[in-house]
């Protein structure tokens, strides 16, 4: 799967929580199923609702690590992909790492995450797609830009399955049902009083539209901004619900789209983002990138982050390489009023 764009450039208030988290073993099952593990905490269905309407069948709890993880250390240290000091020493120091356990009917899983929030910033969750060398760490060359120029606090999590969260590996129809749960939960463990902003790709973007069309007061009053958002079953009760809820929550999506071969311009999705084009919707916006000149060279080198991922490159780190342009594209998005 290809990344976004690629670059022709080479600059608290936070509560922190003792990990007593113990070391973490993955499960062989596609899910872990518990009768006795408790969690005390509810996802809520509205971050601005003060009465917080709780899902009694969504629990979660969120432990924080006293520092960063091995794989977040060793990553930020990379001079490689953060040539300026200035971007490696404000990672180090604001970025924090954190394991939420979720438990949704009786069901466990555990997702790994990096973030970094500061108090009255709007909040961004960045999901990656479904592939190898997908973890949170896809998307982390936006984390200093947008703190420095958009002011934004962003949160990178692994899906399950994916990176270090739990679950059978690239895995995804074990809890793809369950995915707009999982979403909630792990904005609700920050307690945040605010809809989010959304950065995702693939996979990620297709939980999203899920988690839309079942959870949308959480992006109320949001631009989110997808990439090649492959999805076939978008959650709705009925075809056309989708857009009556972007419209009733004045949600909007801009959907960039670089055709390959695993996101055509045949797919279902497209096929759907096109119409809303044509027929000059607002809550989206479809944006085709030329494959010729806008998905070459979209990666930094890997380099050696022991167990970041799975598969062939489980001790690799895969991160976007994002224009200087395009991050700024991504910024107007977000601000948009």
């Amino acid at each position: 799967m290809t990344s976004p764009v690629q670059s022709k450039n080479k600059s608290r208030s936070i509560t922190r929580h003792a990990s007593k988290s113990p070391k973490r073993k993955y499960s062989p099952a596609r899910v872990q199923t518990s009768n006795e593990f408790e969690l005390e905490e509810s996802a809520y269905l509205d971050p601005l609702d003060s009465s917080r309407t709780l899902l009694s069948n969504v629990l979660f709890e969120r432990r924080d690590r006293n520092t960063l993880s091995s794989q977040a250390t060793d990553l930020f240290n990379s001079q490689v992909i953060f040539e300026e000091e200035t971007e490696r020493a404000w990672l180090l120091e604001n970025m924090h790492s954190t394991t939420i356990s979720i438990k949704v009917n009786n069901l466990l899983f555990t997702v790994n995450g990096n973030y970094a929030l500061k108090e009255n910033q709007p909040t961004i969750l960045f999901l990656h797609g479904f592939g190898a060398g997908r973890n949170w760490a896809n998307w982390i060359k936006l984390a200093y830009p947008l703190d420095q120029r958009g002011r934004y606090s962003t949160i990178f999590i692994d899906l399950p399955g994916f990176g270090r969260s739990s679950g059978r590996t690239l895995d995804q129809t074990s809890w793809k049902r369950y995915g707009p749960e999982i979403f909630i939960a792990v904005l609700s463990s920050f307690h945040l009083q605010h809809s989010v902003y959304v950065i995702a790709q693939c996979g990620g973007a297709a939980t999203t539209v899920r988690t839309i069309n079942r959870y949308p007061q959480w992006f109320r009053n949001r631009n989110l901004v997808l990439y090649n958002s492959v999805i076939g079953d978008f959650g709705e009760a009925k075809i056309g619900d989708f857009e009556v809820t972007l419209a009733r929550f004045n949600i909007h999506i801009v959907v960039f789209w670089i055709p390959d071969i695993d996101h055509t311009k045949y797919c279902v999705a497209y096929k759907r983002w096109n119409r809303l084009r044509s027929s000059n919707f607002r809550h989206l916006q479809l944006i085709d990138f030329d494959p010729k000149t806008q998905t070459m060279k979209l990666f930094y080198p890997l380099i050696s982050v022991a167990k970041m991922s799975r598969c062939s490159l489980k001790n690799k780190a895969v991160v976007y390489k994002l224009s200087d342009e395009h991050i700024q594209q991504i910024i107007d998005i977000l601000d948009r009023k």
